[in-house]
């Protein structure tokens, strides 16, 4: 069955998120992030800012609902493509959250079907926490009806500035048991990750390290780089680009900043891009 475009504003389902204390401090392992406040349970414990992609995954898997008129077969051929994450304020260690996604927009490649789906946050109060618009494209999948996306208040994105080369590159080694560990840390599981036989039906080659998990490393890297605090940041976007291979090294680039923006990239061992287009704001 394909795409439909017809079921862009559709609901696709909603959960509520308990982010425990344990939760909170196994993401920041997993990414690894060793920062202190990230684990100190006497004083202020911090939650890393990407932290919100492990509580949407819960609602990705438990699903209630999905307008989109794909078959589960199709829907196992989504590939995450673009993250774009407003965060209204920090995730508070141990609360319980309202997560909500619907179905903002379809596209269409030669490859297949993009699906845009907008997760909404909001904590007990009923206030917006974070929302975020994950884009994934499906791979072979027809799309029904011509290309839309819903308008919604979104921050814009600022232009990069020019300048000679990166301002600051930072190299980081990524372990053949990372993709294990963060899912676990994460509560992220998709076998292509950690399951070479799985990984292999997917065609891939090998396990490949998640996104998100490039993302959040990269994130770490380069606020570390630029003296950024990351309970400053109020915006994570990016496209996935290319694929980490376990056991080889990434190098995370500042390329620009101004007073509230950080744009970077991630590349992979061979120079090639892994992370294209990351762009983190910041309050001053």
């Amino acid at each position: 069955m394909p795409l439909h475009a017809q079921a862009i504003g559709e609901p696709i389902g909603a959960i509520d998120v308990h982010c425990d204390r344990r939760w909170v401090m196994s993401f920041a392992a997993g990414i690894p992030d060793d920062s202190a406040p990230f684990y100190d349970t006497v004083g202020h414990l911090a939650v890393h800012p990407l932290f919100p992609v492990a509580a949407e995954w819960q609602l990705v898997v438990m699903k209630r609902t999905d307008p989109s008129g794909m078959s589960a077969d199709e829907r196992r051929r989504g590939i995450h493509v673009a993250h774009d994450l407003a965060i209204e304020r920090p995730v508070r260690p141990d609360e319980t959250i309202s997560l909500t996604a619907s179905l903002l927009g379809v596209g269409r490649r030669r490859s297949g079907a993009t699906q845009e789906v907008l997760f909404v946050a909001r904590d007990t109060a009923g206030d917006i926490v974070w929302r975020s618009r994950f884009t994934s494209l499906f791979l072979g999948v027809e799309l029904v009806g011509e290309p839309a996306t819903l308008e919604i208040d979104w921050p814009a994105t600022p232009p990069r500035p020019d300048t000679n080369g990166p301002l600051v590159a930072t190299e980081s080694t990524v372990r053949l048991v990372d993709a294990h560990v963060y899912s676990e840390c994460a509560r992220i599981w998709n076998p292509i990750h950690t399951d070479r036989a799985a990984a292999r039906a997917a065609g891939l080659t090998d396990p490949i390290l998640h996104g998100t998990a490039t993302l959040a490393r990269g994130v770490s890297l380069v606020t570390a780089a630029a003296g950024v605090r990351l309970d400053a940041v109020t915006r994570v976007d990016c496209r996935f680009v290319g694929q980490v291979a376990l056991g080889s090294t990434i190098t995370a680039r500042l390329l620009a900043r101004d007073d509230h923006h950080l744009w970077f990239d991630v590349l992979t061992a061979d120079g090639a891009t892994a992370i294209g287009d990351g762009l983190v704001s910041i309050n001053a």
